[in-house]
């Protein structure tokens, strides 16, 4: 009896002792399991901390600076559009308004601020020249670079034109190569380019206007 008891209480200890090793080695387990899955997460986290580094210092080398000027030299009037940035800048949307009201066109422009037919009222014997340029839609302007939008010759008309430019406002939206930064640049404020997600398409801005039909017009 006291044989078949001691087996008894053996065969028992061993049982106990068999789920104990089991559920150790789960416990290791699933911690082993824990700990390569943080690892994975505080790598992804470090992979994805120096990708936006990254971007952000590829975005300062290349970031674009656009704006608009007026100025006179002689008898010629321009108004132009510059990137003094360090990259090239990606032209989405041009506006321009006069007194606050939009216009599609800078002949438009021209016409709200001096008034129609500038060519029948221009001086007898005055030269009256005038050239109209468009960036076009998804046009690049590269760092450094200006481009006239609107140049007017006249002995007449442009230090009119030039006096009465501050009626003039214009809105510009443009974006870095670097996908996800673009910009809206305001002349009628002295701040910088406000950053926007994404540039809004317009249907009806001067980027969708043709110079060659306007000045095929009797401006």
């Amino acid at each position: 009896m006291q044989g078949s008891n001691d087996e008894n209480g053996e065969r028992t200890t061993r049982q106990n002792r068999g789920p104990r090793l089991d559920l150790l080695i789960a416990v290791c387990a699933l911690l082993i399991s824990s700990l390569a899955s943080a690892a994975s997460w505080w790598q992804a986290r470090l992979l994805s901390q120096q990708t936006r580094v990254l971007e952000e210092q590829l975005g300062a080398q290349v970031w674009p600076y656009v704006g608009v000027s007026s100025g006179i030299n002689g008898v010629t009037v321009t108004i132009s559009v510059e990137n003094s940035g360090l990259g090239p800048a990606v032209i989405r949307s041009e506006t321009a308004s006069v007194d606050g009201v939009p216009k599609a066109a800078m002949i438009d422009v021209l016409h709200a601020v001096l008034g129609p037919h500038l060519r029948k009222r221009k001086p007898h014997g005055e030269h009256l020249g005038l050239a109209l340029n468009t960036l076009g839609l998804g046009g690049v302007l590269r760092a450094g670079e200006s481009t006239a939008l609107l140049t007017l010759r006249s002995k007449h008309f442009a230090g009119l034109f030039l006096q009465a430019s501050k009626r003039i406002s214009s809105r510009i939206c443009y974006c870095a190569i670097v996908p996800g930064q673009c910009w809206f640049t305001d002349s009628w404020t002295n701040g910088d380019p406000r950053p926007v997600p994404a540039c809004p398409e317009i249907a009806n801005d001067l980027m969708h206007a043709s110079p060659a039909d306007e000045l095929n017009s009797d401006f």
